[in-house]
């Protein structure tokens, strides 16, 4: 496939790796919430992490080097990226329909660019020829009134949302200002003009007609896709990969190379406290959500503290 030009084309869809989701409840909740009754008690979450270490300990010699570490973390994130991948090739299958207009199994330039007309004029809110942070935000559509939810179906809609919170892989989206930067900005000048987007949409255009018939099929579609996501699933380990490696030495408090029970399950309290805001040792959905780290100030300090509780790792 035209490897050449996609690696040359594949800079203008670099996203920043963003911080793992355990720092989300729901799925901090989860992973350590044995009996799946979404109520998470410190003594359940204590057996939960012992468990984990105990596996990440493969020559159970009762310490996780760095090497164990790391290599636990690699299986847990390499079985994510694969789910992420399966649901990204699915939402590949629907845009691809929602672009086929005529529903004849294949789209053509116009289809395509068309989208891209319509996301420019959905975003340059004040008609000024070009999308910018000056434009205000689009108005979305009104959402259908609701009957007041009870605390069991407002749990049961936190819940469906698991799986977005625990995706790890997120390719640049053109559902948001920021997406919108990083997908079609290509001088970096902070702006984009509808002749930026009608260039990046025909360069992906031209590599996804593989046969130079005309038009893109499903297949052709998905192939292009694919190769884009292949990238920033590397990308995204690399970082991800880089970052556990700095979290194994903020972890092993004594720097000697090894962490112990003690340290890895001091690392998970400090999480499981600030989940834990009303400080009866049991972290639920419906308690509050704890007070956000950010400080501008306490900019560099916060990120350290930030990686030191990530208890996904």
């Amino acid at each position: 496939m035209k490897k050449i030009q996609l690696l040359a084309l594949s800079a203008l869809f670099t996203s920043l790796f963003t911080q793992a989701a355990s720092h989300h409840k729901l799925v901090f909740i989860n992973q350590y919430d044995t009996n799946q009754d979404w109520s998470l008690s410190l003594i359940e979450f204590n057996k939960a992490r012992e468990s984990r270490f105990n596996v990440t300990d493969e020559n159970n010699d009762g310490f996780v080097d760095e090497s164990e570490y790391v290599f636990e973390y690699k299986n847990r994130m390499d079985n994510q990226l694969t789910k992420d991948r399966q649901g990204q090739i699915k939402q590949t299958i629907i845009r691809f329909n929602a672009l086929d207009k005529n529903e004849n199994a294949r789209i053509d330039l116009i289809e395509y660019q068309g989208s891209g007309e319509r996301t420019f004029t959905y975003f340059d809110t004040n008609n000024d020829g070009v999308i910018s942070e000056g434009d205000p935000a689009p108005k979305r559509r009104a959402k259908k009134t609701t009957k007041t939810l009870t605390a069991l179906e407002q749990q049961e809609a936190q819940i469906k949302k698991l799986p977005r919170a625990k995706r790890v892989l997120n390719m640049p989206t053109t559902h948001s200002f920021k997406g919108l930067l990083t997908k079609y900005d290509a001088n970096d000048d902070k702006t984009i003009t509808p002749e930026e987007i009608a260039i990046v949409r025909q360069a992906i255009w031209d590599l996804a007609d593989e046969n130079n018939d005309g038009s893109i099929s499903e297949q052709e579609y998905l192939y292009e896709f694919e190769d884009r996501m292949d990238i920033q699933i590397a990308k995204t380990r690399k970082s991800a990969v880089k970052q556990t490696y700095v979290r194994f030495g903020i972890l092993d408090k004594d720097k000697n190379g090894k962490m112990t029970l003690a340290e890895y399950q001091a690392s998970g309290h400090r999480s499981f406290n600030r989940f834990d805001t009303d400080n009866d040792k049991l972290v639920t959905l419906g308690e509050a959500m704890p007070k956000s780290y950010a400080k501008k100030k306490d900019k560099k300090k916060v990120k350290k503290q930030d990686v030191a509780s990530n208890t996904s790792y």
